[in-house]
């Protein structure tokens, strides 16, 4: 049996390795448009059996993009899926009037339901037999305890990875406040006490693991759980962390919303 094609029209690195890296996995193959005009030309060309459409793009945006497919005899019949974090009515309203199949939150999937979504989509509504496990996670994420307005310092200087998190994070009733350096966040942590603390190791202005010594030995929230984010999995660089005062140790390559959510649900008391 062929492999299902899966076109990603998505401008950040980030989202389209962790979406590539789990639909290949998966046995799917996959091509990658970092802009809207590329998009349109490998759906020309490519054909894919579902396209996954970010709608902030560079060039042309993803209605402009929908819009182009659907006039194109050649792209029309296409599974269209808008996948974005706009998430207003009109939103989602205008998506479907230009002719979108679905509309779908980022920050509400993990790449796991993403897959698990295009895999019922692609076998008439069926469940992925392979999916149990993502299936519960499906309810739960649906299902989540709010977060009952506790309180989240994340100190993250990536602007896609800011509004990613805290969208999520504000959706299940956390109230998130945000530092864009660690000479910042170490200000913030020390003037305001906070149910836990999310950051990167690797921030302008000051160094991550000075920043959490100091957080541990000087601020309000020497006893806050400390979530460090960072690109690196070597096992020094995850013990350097922990021994500054990380709680735990996540790798941003594998972390979603949803698993964050998780984390924080685990650690906060």
């Amino acid at each position: 049996m062929a492999k299902h094609k899966i076109l990603i029209i998505e401008d950040e690195q980030f989202l389209v390795d962790m979406y590539k890296m789990k639909f290949e996995k998966e046995g799917y193959e996959v091509v990658v448009a970092y802009d809207g005009e590329s998009g349109i030309n490998l759906a020309e060309t490519k054909y894919p059996d579902v396209v996954l459409l970010d709608i902030v793009m560079p060039k042309l945006d993803g209605y402009q993009v929908l819009r182009r497919l659907r006039e194109n005899p050649k792209t029309a019949k296409l599974k269209i899926y808008i996948l974005s974090n706009l998430g207003q009515t009109e939103e989602i309203n205008k998506g479907m009037a230009i002719g979108a199949d679905g509309y779908l939150i980022k920050a509400n999937l993990t790449p796991s339901e993403l897959m698990d979504y295009v895999y019922r989509v692609l076998n008439n509504g069926k469940k992925n037999p392979n999916s149990k496990k993502e299936s519960k996670q499906i309810k739960r994420v649906e299902n989540i305890p709010k977060g009952e307005g506790k309180k989240i310092l994340l100190i993250e200087d990536e602007d896609t990875i800011i509004e990613m998190y805290k969208l999520r994070l504000e959706k299940e009733g956390y109230n998130v406040e945000v530092a864009k350096n660690g000479a910042w966040g170490l200000k913030m942590a020390k003037q305001n006490s906070y149910n836990a603390i999310v950051m990167d190791i690797v921030m302008p202005a000051m160094d991550g693991h000075k920043m959490l010594e100091q957080i541990k030995k000087d601020s309000k929230n020497k006893k806050a759980p400390v979530l460090v984010l960072s690109n690196s999995g070597q096992e020094q660089d995850i013990d350097k962390a922990k021994k500054c005062g990380a709680t735990c140790y996540l790798l941003k390559a594998s972390i979603t919303p949803a698993r964050l959510v998780s984390e924080l649900e685990k650690t906060i008391k």
